[in-house]
């Protein structure tokens, strides 16, 4: 991964900028209703963007992150009992891509009400399926 300040130049950071001013805010709403509450997003948006690829930075990231996040979170609090292990096991959601997880499998940890989600930006964007049922399975067994 490059960061921000790094390798990619100046019209990639403009498209991230614009992805975290005008997409962002509009996902984010979407996965606190989808929570039913209020949930910090930290996006470490250093680590998501990849020098000569920006072109696939909305769909991507949307795909890999955010829609499987939505449906997890829905998935769970579709009662008030998965409401109620949300709110109290959940406080901060962080979207990286550190470690290299290309699989719904790998990418989710729920350590200390804190869920990671940390998954290659740009690799099997269309397997939303695969990590909103990764996801399920981690808050299921960790909530």
């Amino acid at each position: 991964m490059v960061p921000l300040g790094g390798v990619v130049n100046l019209a990639e950071r403009r498209i991230v900028h614009d992805f975290e001013t005008n997409l962002f805010p509009g996902l984010k709403e979407r996965v606190e209703k989808a929570a039913g509450f209020p949930i910090p997003l930290e996006v470490s948006w250093e680590t998501l963007a990849v020098a000569g690829e920006s072109r696939l930075y909305a769909e991507c990231w949307s795909a890999i992150y955010f829609e499987p996040l939505i449906g997890a979170l829905g998935y769970i609090g579709r009662d008030e009992m998965g409401h109620r292990a949300l709110q109290s096991g959940l406080k901060k959601v962080v979207l990286q891509n550190v470690k290299g997880c290309v699989y719904g499998d790998c990418w989710a940890t729920l350590v200390d009400v804190v869920l990671t989600l940390d998954h290659e930006s740009l690799t099997n964007a269309s397997d939303v399926e695969s990590r909103t049922k990764g996801l399920i399975g981690v808050l299921e067994s960790s909530l």
